[in-house]
């Protein structure tokens, strides 16, 4: 297993988490293209996570030992 720092953990979360509050204070701020700089700073945390969550995931890992446990299929709707 990879030792990761902090920075490494949490980088990508709290610049999505930076994007959302800018996203919702350009929404507040004026309208026109403060708007669709909200939109965009806004769809930006869900393009992420959704480009996450479709990648391949592996189906199998191996244990401590080195053996090779089948993982269950994860069913795409």
């Amino acid at each position: 297993m990879r030792h990761r720092t902090t920075l490494q953990v949490f980088g990508v979360p709290i610049l999505l988490g930076i994007a959302t509050l800018l996203g919702l204070g350009a929404g507040l701020i004026g309208d026109g293209g403060w708007d669709v700089a909200a939109g965009l700073l806004l769809a930006a945390p869900l393009a992420i996570t959704g480009w996450y969550w479709t990648r391949t995931a592996p189906t199998n890992r191996r244990n401590r030992t080195g053996a090779v446990h089948q993982m269950p299929a994860v069913r795409r709707v």
